[in-house]
């Protein structure tokens, strides 16, 4: 064969080479293609699917599930089902039937799943779901997988969270690093603060703050702005969003309404004339009681004085003024309890007194009688009379 020959023979070889590495470039391309164009085609579908409700977050742990959805058109039949599932079987479904919503409305919702006992039995891995219905259609869902362990802030530590019926209060610290040798300080988190108080299921009230950093410690109380009802039980529920790691991990306190107040010591005054006592509210259950003081003598007569207190709630004080009366001179044991309206104690306080002169009973001051309208008509008819008498 001619070198011309030859040149041409490897050049064809070439071209086939070339032509075909080509067409499996594109084979390849074009598999890795359609996958692609069917997920942005399916994600464009369930966003159009979705434009009637978004569900703008969903949190679940073995506990319980929250979520807040945004409608974006009026519906007339909405609702929104919880289900948990193991990977056998399901353990929970639950409906929250919300009927009509407006444009623009957001519902958030918390249930709590109240099968603690269930989790980790057959496995540690559990799905919870939520979908957006109207009757039923179904317009948007959101899924989440979680373990039968609660999730880990490795960079902060919840010291405490506590509520009662006055407050929610939470206390956060940084954790040291894993090596004790270590004189590197902690690293600072960003965390983000989501509280929430529910009655049952129902939310009655929720703050949220953003971007909180921790650089040491961190404390906040939270001050109910409204009246709770008189023995009835309450969760306060706390979320924590730290920004890194990207970590949810919420937190309950449950706790019973009731009436609370202090007394309060520094502004306790007591001599021989009476008491002044200082009484402040300690609960959004407002207060409606009064204060005893009982005078107790070594020998003699236990004498007990009360007084009416104003109604109380939070941070609100009052102050009770109390008049001896009939005390004999002597030594006593003076003790002051502010009791509600039913009697029970709420708080005490103890303390002495020495009456150095008798304080006698208050007697009432007689009133003089008051001139009634007859009596002053009789004497203006009677100086009219004597007048008339004098002109003739």
């Amino acid at each position: 064969m001619s070198l011309p020959e030859r040149k041409s023979s490897f050049r064809q070889r070439g071209f086939i080479f070339h032509f075909f590495f080509i067409l499996l470039f594109l084979i390849i391309f074009c598999a890795d293609l359609i996958p692609a164009f069917a997920a942005v085609d399916g994600t464009a579908f369930e966003k159009e699917r979705q434009r009637d409700a978004v569900i703008m977050d969903f949190f679940s742990d073995n506990v319980l599930a929250d979520t807040t959805v945004r409608f974006e058109q009026p519906l007339e039949n909405v609702s929104l089902v919880f289900t948990l599932n193991s990977e056998t079987k399901l353990l929970k479904s639950e409906t929250f039937l919300l009927g009509p919503v407006k444009k623009g409305q957001e519902v958030t919702k918390v249930l709590f799943w109240g099968i603690e006992n269930d989790f980790g039995k057959d496995t540690d891995s559990y799905t919870a779901q939520v979908y957006v219905k109207n009757g039923n259609e179904s317009l948007a869902f959101r899924k989440l997988s979680f373990s039968d362990r609660n999730p880990i802030l490795s960079k902060l530590k919840l010291v405490d969270f506590s509520a009662d019926s006055e407050k929610a209060s939470v206390l956060m610290s940084l954790t040291s690093p894993a090596n004790l040798r270590s004189i590197q300080a902690p690293e600072p988190g960003v965390i983000d603060l989501d509280l929430k108080l529910l009655s049952g299921t129902e939310i009655v009230y929720s703050e949220k703050h953003k971007n909180i950093p921790v650089t040491s410690t961190y404390y906040n109380v939270s001050y109910w702005p409204f009246l709770l009802e008189k023995n009835k039980n309450y969760t306060a529920l706390l979320k924590v969003h730290s920004h890194s790691p990207d970590v949810t991990a919420a937190y309950i306190s449950n706790f019973k309404s009731e009436e609370k107040v202090e007394i309060v010591d520094r502004d306790i005054d007591v001599d021989e004339y009476g008491a002044s006592v200082t009484v402040i509210g300690r609960s959004q259950v407002p207060f409606d009681g009064f204060v005893r003081v009982v005078l107790t003598p070594k020998d003699g007569k236990v004498q007990v004085f009360e007084e009416t207190a104003d109604i109380l709630t939070s941070r609100k004080e009052d102050t009770v003024g109390i008049i001896w009366q009939g005390v004999p001179k002597g030594d006593y044991n003076v003790k002051i309890y502010v009791l509600n309206s039913e009697g029970e104690i709420l708080d005490s306080h103890e303390t002495v007194l020495r009456v150095f002169e008798p304080v006698a009973e208050a007697t009432p001051v007689e009133e003089s009688p008051s001139i009634c309208f007859f009596t002053v008509l009789g004497i203006f008819l009677c100086a009219g009379i004597l007048s008339g008498r004098k002109r003739k």
